[in-house]
């Protein structure tokens, strides 16, 4: 109901400003005598028109596709992102325009410079063509778990240049879309979303065996029980090196929740460091020896 208001509010507003800039007597001849007065009102009228538009455009969308008001998905912000750089762009016209340039005829004169501009905001321009992409494209979508390159975490926003991450540790991290766009992408939760995995490496000089390793693991996961499939733990022999194994130990919960997840991957890592530290201290003679 509120968006409602708001896009009417903003459509009042419009048709008062565009009936003051042409169709009031008093305000053209004000205009008239103050051209910069006119850069302004034009740009007002942008500015409502987008918003109008972009609003409208994410409304409509919500409501064909039953999202609740206060979620956003790609779409939501593929539309923003769109409407900033439409506003970016309509900024620097009426800059232009204010101290009386004409943003068309600097341009066609400074094809040159421009060209040099484009080559020093390539990375910018990048950015933000890779932000739309992303923005409706299905590689994935916000509240998705994915790793991209090193950073493993939960995706909260696509912004206009940037993807942001929340990884396990609850930090905040930025992403340049353009690197987002060029490098690998594992989208976990596009799988079965109940699905969690924990990679690891372990020393063979602490492992007696894989099943007595497996067993151990589950068992130090017992306070979870209640929101984990009992028969979904595995633990995988990803890799054999000479002094160590590469692991992967899978489990499956009862309920999509992706606070639960986070809270139980992270539990789940402590739980392994613990264990491996336990059987270093089970090694004393190791111990002595490294010291």
């Amino acid at each position: 109901m509120n968006k409602t208001w708001i896009l009417f509010g903003n459509g009042v507003l419009l048709a008062l400003i565009i009936y003051l800039k042409f169709f009031n007597d008093s305000t053209s001849e004000i205009i008239t005598r103050y051209p910069q007065l006119r850069s302004v009102l034009l740009f007002l009228i942008f500015y409502i028109a987008v918003n109008i538009i972009s609003n409208t455009a994410k409304y409509v969308y919500s409501r064909r596709n039953k999202i609740s008001k206060d979620r956003k998905n790609n779409v939501h912000f593929g539309i923003e992102n769109i409407a900033n750089f439409a506003l970016t762009i309509g900024v620097v016209f009426t800059f232009l325009s204010v101290f009386g340039v004409d943003p068309i005829k600097i341009i066609t004169s400074l094809s040159i410079v421009a060209a040099a501009i484009a080559i020093l905001t390539k990375e910018f321009i990048l950015d933000f063509i890779s932000g739309i992409y992303l923005s409706f494209s299905h590689t994935f979508e916000v509240n998705d778990y994915v790793k991209i390159d090193n950073q493993k975490g939960k995706i909260v926003e696509i912004s206009m240049l940037k993807v942001k991450l929340l990884n396990d540790d609850d930090d905040s991290v930025l992403i340049p879309n353009s690197k987002v766009q060029f490098n690998e992408i594992i989208n976990y939760t596009q799988r079965d979303v109940r699905l969690m995995t924990v990679d690891f490496q372990l020393s063979l000089l602490y492992v007696d065996s894989i099943e007595q390793l497996e067993r151990d693991i589950i068992l130090s996961l017992k306070s979870f029980d209640e929101y984990i499939e009992k028969k979904s733990y595995n633990l995988k022999v990803i890799e054999m090196k000479k002094d160590y194994l590469e692991l992967k130990f899978q489990y499956t919960l009862k309920e999509i929740d992706m606070d639960l997840q986070r809270k139980i991957r992270r539990k789940t890592i402590r739980e392994v460091f613990d264990f491996i530290s336990s059987r270093k201290e089970a090694l004393p003679e190791l111990n002595n020896g490294n010291g």
